[in-house]
């Protein structure tokens, strides 16, 4: 049975992660070597499992950041990253039989003031989500209003499935989608995720940034 506490937990471990991640990635890193410094971090803190086909860091550098695949067919590459690429990490890590769901683009080297604008937008995106929420209306409804903002400040949807997210649930199988096709009200998803992943038109390189949320009865509120 899923419960805020428990997401409360797992979920501070997957945003600990991302700290320690973002700390400790260097220049000549791969793919590879980030993802293994996320997943033992998250074992050495109580974490035993991985929700996501095994895949504990799913993690995208450079030009790769733009790829939309499932878990079932990644395989963390072997290059190593240089000055400036960017990093997209998703963590799916398992406490109490509950999951968690945490993702965010980060970026090693000098300031790059483009990257910035647009990982601040996609943090923005996230607040003018919470504002347009009701959890009366339809979630493709939703989904059509954000997608259009995506699309009016010049920014693509990257996701395979086009959409912005997914239920959390204790089956991979039983998920239901943040997309255009779902005509469900939002009221019937308890603990969702959000989780756009997009690119500015013309870029060599996607972003994501992915919380887990809930309503509690006044607003929706992040965990």
């Amino acid at each position: 049975m899923l419960n805020l506490e428990n997401i409360k937990d797992v979920q501070n471990i997957a945003k600990k992660t991302i700290e320690h991640v973002q700390l400790h990635t260097k220049e000549g890193m791969s793919e590879e070597d980030i993802k293994i410094l996320a997943e033992s971090f998250m074992l050495n803190n109580g974490i035993k499992k991985f929700w996501y086909y095994n895949v504990g860091a799913f993690v995208l550098a450079g030009n790769r950041s733009l790829l939309s695949i499932s878990g079932k067919d990644y395989v963390p590459s072997k290059v190593k990253v240089k000055n400036g690429d960017i990093i997209t990490i998703d963590l799916s890590p398992v406490l109490n039989n509950t999951w968690g769901d945490f993702a965010r683009t980060f970026y090693i080297g000098k300031q790059n003031d483009e990257i910035n604008e647009d990982l601040e937008f996609i943090k923005n995106l996230h607040k003018q989500f919470r504002e347009i929420y009701n959890q009366n209306e339809t979630i493709s409804k939703i989904h059509k209003e954000i997608y259009n903002i995506v699309l009016n400040n010049g920014f693509e949807l990257l996701d395979f499935r086009q959409n912005f997210g997914h239920s959390i649930e204790e089956d991979i199988n039983l998920r239901k989608w943040f997309d255009s096709n779902n005509n469900e009200k939002f009221s019937t998803l308890k603990f969702f995720t959000f989780e756009p992943h997009i690119k500015k038109k013309g870029s060599t390189y996607g972003i994501k940034h992915e919380n887990i949320y809930y309503y509690d009865g006044s607003k929706l509120t992040e965990v």
